[in-house]
């Protein structure tokens, strides 16, 4: 005979109780969780107010001071000259040379004219002088298209003269020596 006692002990009942409260309260604590994301207190007005949209409008630009840029025909090719070194009032695009100046006669070549290449493998600089290190076209072919976008040329230390141009095939724009350059014929 086996002697085992049908008394529960508090123990027991533990077992049973304590999951069950365990989920009652993460049942409980998502709920709130979830009341505050969503933002509903259950009263269904706050919920509709909250819904709605309002279009957020930003006042335009206001005008600052500007000041009017007055360019002195009379003063040369410096008067003309642009940040950039373009050679023309309007960044190197070829008609900054004003009317009835005789500026283009000096030089030889007019803003905008455009020449070609008088021999084989002449370079394309960055600037008007001659460095290695400011070649932007190794080489540009006899024959090539190239058009005038500086007033005038520009000399370096030595006295060789340097023409601003853009090439007519590849677009960049770089400064060429004037020995290789003659008008285009007709």
């Amino acid at each position: 005979m086996s002697y085992e006692s049908e008394d529960r002990y508090w123990t027991d009942y533990l077992r049973v109780a304590l999951p069950v409260i365990g989920l009652l309260l993460m049942l409980a604590l998502f709920w709130f969780w979830a009341q505050q994301f969503i933002g509903d207190d259950g009263n269904p007005e706050d919920v509709a107010q909250s819904t709605q949209t309002s279009i957020a409008t930003v006042p335009g630009p206001t005008p600052t001071n500007t000041v009017a840029v007055v360019i002195d025909a009379s003063a040369g090719a410096d008067a003309t000259e642009t940040p950039d070194g373009g050679g023309s009032t309007n960044g190197g695009e070829g008609e900054g040379t004003p009317p009835g100046s005789d500026q283009s006669e000096d030089c030889g070549f007019a803003e905008n004219d455009v020449v070609v290449v008088t021999a084989e493998d002449v370079r394309l600089r960055e600037g008007p002088v001659i460095d290695p290190g400011n070649i932007i076209e190794e080489s540009i072919s006899q024959e090539a298209e190239l058009r005038i976008i500086g007033a005038c040329y520009e000399e370096d230390d030595a006295g060789n003269q340097f023409w601003r141009v853009r090439n007519q095939d590849t677009s960049q724009t770089g400064y060429v020596a004037g020995d290789y350059l003659a008008p285009v014929e007709e």
